[in-house]
């Protein structure tokens, strides 16, 4: 009972309102001031993590991130225990290319006390991302081993991200065998293709890789990496319609500083061949903190276009409708 009443005091505080309200026969519209006497208070003396939980339900709703951002940030910096918050915030630091900001905010995560064991789950593998971004590929496949001795249950999400590390790491027996352990758990995962696309791609096999790019698309027609590579494979062909056409799809889409490509190089691309699409050549893009780009996420304010790399995909969907989300 007594560990009931330190986890649930407010629940408590709630329902005592409740029953003095009834047994001294209080009027309900005085009951009702009550509450909301007593929701104002609990708002301001808790202050950051109840704006932590209004810019995440926000979010949720009307993802409009350029308000949203602005209450994370200071849930943040009062000390909010809104986990929620904090990982979306996360999440927004690495797609805005704010790597080190990321890589500090997942840390505080992986700290906290009593996080709940799927958050933490989702913390400990954007974690690995953050590495990763930052130039630590050893810290991020280290955390990824520690995971996977940790837990027992595994999404294909998962698999694919590890096996992207594995592809960065050079080391594309073991990218091959996480991949399949992907495809064993979603044979129709497409950014698993999409690694097995960029193993072949990174040994010279273009042929192989062009069927597993194509087949990654044919899965998710909307993955910016593999249009990007089926562009620069096409380009070794001196096949230049087919490149142009495919980093001009590349070029249609939105890139985030978590691709595995980077809106640099893929106008840079698109302006190469814009002459024989008869289009205008892009405008120079901003550079965001430098790191190695990746991951392949396209998003507008109604749906996901592309893969992500792990668990940041699957845990943004939490917030609208259940999505499969992937890896490069």
């Amino acid at each position: 009972m007594d560990k009931f009443i330190q986890k649930h005091p407010y629940l408590i505080i709630s329902l005592l309102i409740l029953v003095v309200s009834i047994v001294f026969r209080i009027p309900f519209k005085w009951v009702v001031l009550i509450y909301l006497a007593y929701a104002v208070i609990m708002y301001v003396t808790h202050l950051g993590t109840a704006v932590g939980w209004t810019g995440y339900i926000l979010d949720g709703l009307f993802h409009r991130p350029a308000f949203t951002e602005k209450l994370y940030r200071f849930a943040a910096t009062h000390d909010t225990k809104c986990v929620h918050a904090l990982l979306s915030y996360g999440l927004d630091m690495l797609r805005d290319g704010r790597y080190q900001e990321g890589l500090d905010m997942m840390q505080r995560i992986v700290a906290m006390d009593n996080v709940q064991p799927l958050l933490l789950k989702y913390a400990e593998e954007d974690l690995a991302l953050a590495y990763w971004k930052n130039g630590h590929l050893d810290n991020a496949i280290e955390t990824m081993q520690m995971m996977e001795s940790k837990y027992q249950i595994f999404s294909a999400d998962f698999y694919t991200t590890f096996a992207y590390f594995y592809i960065e790491a050079g080391d594309y027996e073991k990218a091959l065998e996480y991949t399949n352990k992907a495809l064993d758990k979603d044979a129709t995962h497409g950014p698993a293709f999409d690694n097995l696309g960029q193993i072949e791609y990174r040994q010279g096999h273009l042929e192989e890789a062009e069927t597993y790019f194509l087949k990654a698309l044919d899965m998710k027609d909307t993955m910016v990496d593999s249009k990007y590579h089926l562009g620069l494979i096409y380009e070794a062909w001196g096949n230049t319609q087919a490149a142009a056409e495919f980093f001009s799809a590349a070029h249609k889409s939105r890139i985030t500083g978590m691709n595995t490509v980077t809106r640099e190089q893929v106008d840079a691309k698109y302006n190469e061949y814009a002459h024989l699409l008869g289009a205008s050549p892009a405008p120079a893009s901003v550079t965001t903190e430098a790191a190695p780009a990746q991951i392949t996420v396209s998003e507008d304010d109604s749906e996901i276009e592309t893969e992500e790399l792990s668990e940041l995909a699957s845990y943004a969907s939490d917030k609208e409708e259940p999505a499969d989300p992937p890896s490069p």
